[in-house]
């Protein structure tokens, strides 16, 4: 049975699914849909176009499908955001919606959004991330699965950050992250995310992979574009062939560069 306080501000057109918890003065716009099992907090707004799937917690002042920051945005346009199922958006989260007609700003399923954390209109941050305090995605980044992004980390908009990446606290990307990697300072890789993919799952044998692709790309004085062709037709694991992918693929922005350390952890 859902608990709703009476201070709430609810559209009659919202959707509203079983067994939802909605905190005092919280607002539900028009056009908003929201899963089973939800907890919407105090002094939260899910604008029109909002979407959350089931068993979703939005903390206290978070502010769902508000307009996208660009001055030249026609606020005429329809578009929203999605939230995937287990999610959770601590407070003061906040997520833009698209500046495309029909489109969609996308956080998946059992992200982790930590206080003040804000997504950039046309995001898409895939299922199984952490978000610290205060880190701030641009518009149209990409995110994949399982990353860690460090407390007041900023991407550029367009940057695509692969899988299992842990990005340090303060540090900033206008290049992208290639999966697996260690992200730090501006636009620098200092290593591999070992502990990572140790507690991914990966087997002994696909880090040593991982480890030797990594290499290949950013320990050696072969261009990428040499290093990649050199690969080609080899037998490789998925996770592996993954990496490659992610570099051969077009990007917006170029990819970081390799800080050169004393001691790296790869």
């Amino acid at each position: 049975m859902s608990s709703i306080h009476p201070t709430a501000l609810i559209s009659s057109s919202a959707i509203i699914g079983e067994d939802v918890r909605i905190g005092p003065y919280a607002i539900i716009e028009d056009d908003v849909e929201i899963g089973d099992h939800c907890v919407i907090e105090a002094a939260a707004q899910l604008r029109s176009g909002t979407r959350i799937g089931s068993r979703c917690v939005i903390g206290s002042g978070a502010i769902l499908a508000s307009d996208p920051q660009s001055i030249s945005f026609d606020k005429q346009i329809r578009s929203g955001v999605r939230v995937g199922n287990g999610t959770i958006l601590r407070e003061y989260v906040t997520l833009h919606r698209s500046v495309r007609e029909g489109g969609e700003t996308v956080v998946g399923e059992g992200n982790f959004l930590m206080t003040g954390a804000h997504v950039g209109h046309d995001s898409v941050v895939g299922n199984q991330n952490v978000l610290a305090n205060n880190t701030l995605l641009g518009g149209h980044v990409e995110i994949g699965n399982h990353c860690f992004l460090g407390g007041a980390s900023a991407f550029h908009q367009f940057v695509r950050v692969g899988d299992y990446v842990m990005a340090q606290g303060h540090s900033g990307f206008s290049l992208d992250l290639p999966p697996y990697v260690i992200g730090s300072g501006v636009n620098f890789v200092s290593g591999l995310n070992s502990v990572g993919l140790r507690r991914g799952g990966f087997s002994k044998e696909e880090r040593q992979q991982i480890k030797e692709a990594y290499r290949s790309v950013f320990r050696n004085t072969q261009s990428l574009v040499e290093t990649l062709r050199s690969v080609e037709g080899q037998v490789l694991f998925p996770c592996t062939s993954a990496f490659y992918d992610f570099l051969r693929s077009d990007s917006n922005r170029g990819v970081c560069i390799r800080r050169q350390r004393a001691k790296e952890s790869d």
